[in-house]
C-alpha cells in the first residue's frame, strides 16, 4: 500500500484506490492516480503481497488502506478491486463516503470463467500466448489502438482465477452508501449485464457506461476521470436509479 500526498489547496475527501486483475495501483491506474492526486489526497492497495487467496482478503487489505485516511473516503475499485470494494462497503458501510464499481460484476459470468480457465490453461503451459489472449479479451476493437501488454506472472494469474469465483449477489443489497457503478458497453470479462445487476441490487447506485472494454481505465482514462471526478465531488448529484448520460458525466 503506497500513501500519496496532499496536491491539491482545496479539501476534498481522500480517495482508496483498488486495483484489478494485476494486483498494483500502478498498472492499473497510470492516468487516474497522478491526476487524482491533484485534487485528493489517494491511498493505494497492493494486492502482489503473499496471503492474498480470498475475497476476504482482499477486503481486508482495502481495510488498511482506508484505516489510513483521516476521514471516511472515497472507494474507488476497478475490476477484481471493485468487486472486492463492493464487499468492503457491504460489511463496513460507516467506514467510507461513497463507492465506485469500474468493470466490475455482481457474479461470475461466464465468459469470466472461460477466461480465467484460459488464462489458467496457458500459464500452466508457460504459453507465449497468454499475453495476447489476455489482452485480446481485456480490450475492445475500437481501443485496440491503445492496448498495452498485460501482466501476465504468477500474481495476476492468481487474481484471475480468485476473481472468477467472487460473488457479492448476498452482500449488494446492504450497501448503503452512495455509490457509481461504471459498467462497459464491449466489457468481454465481466459484461456489462454483471454491471447492470450490481446497479439495480444497490439502493443508492447510478450507473454511468463508458464505450469501451474491461481494460476501459486505458482504452478511455481520460472519460472515466471526468465521471469518476464528478461523482467523487458531488456523489448524490444524480438520485439513486439514474442512467448518467455520456453527455453529462
Amino acid at each position: 500500500m503506497n500513501e500519496h500526498p496532499w496536491r491539491a489547496p482545496n479539501r476534498r475527501p481522500p480517495v482508496v484506490l483498488v486495483p484489478g486483475f494485476s494486483g498494483r495501483t500502478g498498472e492499473d491506474f497510470p492516468f487516474l492516480l497522478p491526476m487524482l492526486e491533484r485534487r485528493h489526497r489517494v491511498v493505494s492497495v497492493d494486492f502482489t503481497t503473499p496471503g492474498v487467496h480470498t475475497l476476504g482478503d482482499l477486503v481486508s487489505r482495502i481495510g488498511v488502506a482506508v484505516a489510513r485516511c483521516d476521514e471516511p473516503p472515497a472507494v474507488v475499485g476497478y475490476s477484481l478491486g471493485g468487486v472486492a470494494a463492493a464487499a468492503f462497503a457491504a460489511q463496513q458501510p460507516a467506514a467510507l463516503s461513497s463507492l465506485a464499481v469500474v468493470a466490475g460484476w455482481m457474479t461470475p459470468a461466464p465468459k469470466l470463467g472461460a477466461f480465467a480457465g484460459l488464462w489458467a490453461e496457458l500459464q500452466a503451459e508457460r504459453s507465449a500466448a497468454l499475453a495476447a489472449a489476455a489482452r485480446q479479451a481485456l480490450y475492445s476493437a475500437d481501443g485496440w489502438d491503445s492496448a498495452r501488454p498485460p501482466l501476465v506472472d504468477d500474481i495476476a494469474a492468481r487474481l484471475v482465477a480468485l476473481g472468477s469465483t467472487l460473488d457479492v449477489s448476498a452482500m449488494a443489497p446492504g450497501i448503503a452508501v452512495p455509490t457509481l457503478v461504471v459498467g462497459c458497453a464491449s466489457d468481454e470479462v465481466a459484461t456489462t449485464w454483471q454491471s447492470k445487476l450490481l446497479f439495480g441490487a444497490i439502493a443508492d447506485a447510478r450507473y454511468a457506461q463508458i464505450d469501451a472494454g474491461h481494460a476501459v481505465v486505458h482504452e478511455r482514462p481520460a472519460e472515466l476521470l471526468a465521471v469518476l471526478g464528478a461523482f467523487l465531488t458531488e456523489p448524490t448529484r444524480y438520485p439513486a436509479g439514474t442512467l448518467i448520460g455520456e453527455d453529462r458525466p
